[in-house]
């Protein structure tokens, strides 16, 4: 029975570890996704979940401490799904961004909710059939478990990229510009024609500084900034939405996508582009400039 336990252990380590990899190769977009919670402060945990998942997932695959570490790793999967729970039900989330950057192994809410559950099942059974299993590291784990947890951390702390500042940024080389609209990721998002400008701005509704940009972007069309304005989006609940239209009232197309399917385009907001025969001229980070100003700037390249 020992040696079934720690087989189990390990899987479920296993298991733990792809999981923080994953999102530790996108904290950022993991911290989103937790500010979709409705609180904005939860994105500040998200480095701290990933260290805390991948450490347990070492000791959980190294089999140390079993009694110790399963229930702890019991609480830990125990919480993340309580809370999972509340944002699917309460929050509109149905993408829990368990795996991160591996996204191809998400799945479902349903089935979310089954592994879950099976891990539970699992670290329950490895708790209860542990009690004489109380190794302790010897040297050479001591040494890889430092050496993962030093380079998850640096890999966490690289990816987590705070919001953009208030500050304007126009840029006009890079790998987004000069390039046909429609062989860049922008190009998933909207069908472009090539007779139009248009002007795209990627925001959250969680970014004061998005909000602060709102004002500007509406006047763009009028003052001939681009022929169609369009923002893009994640919607963090149902209400969310409704409230920005009501206090904002935009005059201007916004689409919605889920989280990881926009963060592919950026991860920092608000950026937007400006698009003009196909091809996107312009990137600009931070708060919108007003409409003369822009235009002014665009007639000057």
């Amino acid at each position: 029975m020992k040696k079934t336990v720690k087989i189990l252990s390990s899987l479920v380590g296993i298991v733990f570890l792809i999981s923080g990899i994953g999102k530790s190769l996108v904290t950022f977009n993991f911290s989103q996704i937790l500010v979709q919670y409705g609180f904005e402060f939860f994105q500040y945990f998200a480095p701290v979940i990933i260290v805390i998942e991948i450490f347990l997932g070492l000791s959980l695959f190294f089999c140390i401490k079993l009694r110790l570490t399963s229930l702890i790793s019991f609480i830990f999967v125990s919480i993340l799904s309580l809370a999972y729970l509340y944002g699917y039900f309460f929050a509109n989330i149905s993408n829990c961004g368990c795996f991160g950057h591996f996204s191809f192994l998400n799945t479902p809410p349903l089935f979310t909710f089954l592994r879950n559950i099976v891990l539970l099942g699992l670290l329950l059974l490895i708790y209860l059939k542990s009690k004489d299993l109380h190794k302790i590291p010897d040297k050479n784990e001591i040494r890889i478990i430092t050496a993962i947890l030093c380079a998850v951390c640096f890999v966490a702390g690289y990816t987590f990229v705070k919001p953009q500042s208030d500050a304007t940024q126009y840029v006009t080389k890079g790998k987004n510009i000069n390039i046909d609209v429609n062989q860049s990721v922008l190009g998933e998002f909207h069908t472009f024609s090539k007779d139009s400008s248009y002007f795209v701005f990627a925001f959250s509704y969680s970014c004061p500084h998005c909000f602060s940009s709102i004002e500007n972007l509406k006047q763009y069309e009028r003052l001939g900034v681009a022929d169609k304005s369009l923002a893009l989006s994640f919607s963090p609940d149902g209400a969310t939405p409704e409230i920005f239209n009501a206090l904002f009232m935009p005059n201007f197309q916004i689409k919605h996508f889920p989280p990881l399917q926009l963060f592919r385009l950026t991860n920092r907001f608000p950026v937007s582009y400006y698009i003009k025969n196909n091809i996107i001229t312009m990137e600009i980070h931070g708060l919108l400039p007003c409409g003369y100003l822009l235009r002014f700037e665009l007639e000057e390249k």
